[in-house]
């Protein structure tokens, strides 16, 4: 094995350890949150247990509210056939795609012969909160394969505009038609950037003439113009929900009460996405362009006018979300870590072999403080104060799917049940306990009902003699008992 493989497998188990601890630990701890995440679980247990593979459906109906393609909902659905129905399961795909960013990012310096700059770069993904957190590595959301595949085809894109190898311009759009298949129009922002770096590096010429590029983009054709298509026979209106709610809807209005300032996602990323990093990205982004290494200069002018053209982009939308602001991290990360490789290398090349180790010091000080305060959160991983009261009902759910509470039976009040409790409602079913929903004026002597509400539990009480088999904060199983009078 020559050097530069020896460098790159110690990179990929050094970043592999590190990211363990990161992202894995205890994925099923939390319940599934509400919105995209519960509703994301439903459509992939509809589509585990028999559901239609190219339409996804919500309580067995075609979901037009979730327009989003299917391929995080197949990958899902494929975890509980593997490894069972869990929220772990339900998350697994965006633990292993953030996993994943690392590594590429790791090969793309191998590529570039910028070996330190890709493994500080992987580093910094996983000391990186807002990758971690909420919506993204550990959710189970679109967000984190998404950005594994914009990272991908972002990576090879360069590796085209660096070598000039076309196989990289068909590799690119295979992982371009991925990126939609995940989540649609939004993973296409970068690439009116892609085509201005064309032109810059006179390399458009050359994509034209190859006829990799032609079958890459015949491959993108057919992948992600086929399932619009086939998805719109399937179910008419598909297209028109599609531009409703992705491209007129949330770009141009305000959709579902997200708005916010022109700043929003400055401060977002600023306080809670990457606080470590915010500040250094600037004087990383400007220091790079002074180096003397033209692939670090050159990368650099790439990621960082790819990371601000995206801000710019999101931060002129009507809807904000926070996640919105995610793709664009690993692009300001790179920038940070070619400023701190070209700094290691200064330092390193000193005979003294302090000054070899010195580098590698300096950045486990660098990176030690966010990367232990994610470790802490995810080990713990325990619910807020804020939420133990609201997502107690599901808590009880998976203790009886779970067959920590045991029951052969229990009924679910209609005005009670939410999104949130569909997939759990499944989960159930799936362990094999017999599972039913009632209107209140349904209930009937006899019938174990889970009552998740304390207004519900005051109608029941003037209802019913009731006995209470089990609680848990909020939410209580009770054994409805004869009707008063």
């Amino acid at each position: 094995m020559d050097k530069g493989k020896k460098r790159l497998l110690i990179f990929i188990i050094v970043y592999s350890v590190v990211a363990l601890f990161a992202i894995f630990p205890r994925l099923g701890s939390l319940p599934l949150r509400e919105w995209d995440e519960s509703r994301n679980a439903a459509n992939a247990y509809e589509m585990y247990d028999g559901g239609d593979l190219l339409v996804t459906t919500f309580d067995h109906n075609p979901d037009l509210w979730n327009t989003k393609p299917p391929f995080v909902i197949w990958i899902q659905a494929l975890c509980f056939s593997l490894f069972g129905v869990s929220e772990a399961t339900v998350r697994l795909v965006s633990a292993v795609a953030m996993f994943l960013t690392g590594i590429i990012l790791i090969f793309l310096g191998h590529k570039l012969n910028r070996p330190l700059a890709g493994f500080y770069s992987a580093i910094l993904v996983v000391c990186s909160k807002g990758l971690l957190f909420y919506h993204a590595g550990r959710s189970g959301d679109y967000d984190s394969t998404m950005i594994m595949f914009i990272v991908l085809y972002s990576a090879l894109f360069y590796l085209f505009l660096h070598s000039g190898k076309t196989k990289y311009m068909f590799f690119f759009f295979i992982a371009l038609s991925f990126a939609v298949l995940t989540k649609g129009i939004q993973s296409l922002i970068p690439l009116p950037v892609f085509l201005v770096f064309l032109l810059y590096k006179r390399k458009l010429a050359c994509a034209l003439k190859s006829g990799q590029t032609y079958a890459g983009l015949l491959i993108f054709l057919i992948l992600v113009g086929g399932f619009y298509i086939s998805r719109e026979i399937a179910q008419e209106g598909y297209l028109k929900a599609v531009w409703n709610n992705e491209i007129g809807g949330r770009y141009a209005t305000v959709v579902e009460n997200h708005a916010g300032e022109p700043s929003f996602y400055f401060k977002v990323l600023k306080d809670n996405i990457i606080p470590y990093f915010f500040w250094i990205f600037p004087f990383a982004f400007v220091f790079n362009l002074f180096t003397k290494n033209s692939t670090s200069r050159d990368l650099s002018l790439f990621t960082g006018i790819t990371a601000l053209f995206y801000f710019v982009i999101i931060s002129s939308a009507k809807t904000k979300l926070e996640w919105y602001a995610l793709p664009m991290v690993p692009f300001m990360l790179v920038v940070i870590a070619l400023s701190f490789e070209t700094i290691h290398l200064f330092i390193a090349k000193r005979k003294k072999t302090i000054f070899k180790v010195l580098p590698f010091v300096l950045f486990v000080l660098f990176a030690y403080k966010p990367y232990a305060e994610i470790v802490k959160h995810v080990t713990a991983s325990k619910e807020g104060e804020d939420f133990k009261g609201y997502y107690s009902s599901v808590v009880v759910m998976k203790q009886i799917a779970e067959n920590e509470v045991r029951l052969n039976n229990i009924n679910y009040i209609k005005e009670e049940f939410g999104q949130l409790h569909f997939f759990y409602y499944y989960w159930m079913q799936d362990s094999g306990i017999e599972v039913g929903k009632k209107h209140l004026n349904e209930l009937k002597e006899g019938d174990t009902v889970q009552v998740n509400r304390p207004d519900t539990m005051e109608i029941i009480k003037e209802r019913f003699e009731y006995e209470e088999l089990y609680s848990f904060i909020q939410a209580r199983i009770i054994k409805l008992g004869k009707t008063k009078t």
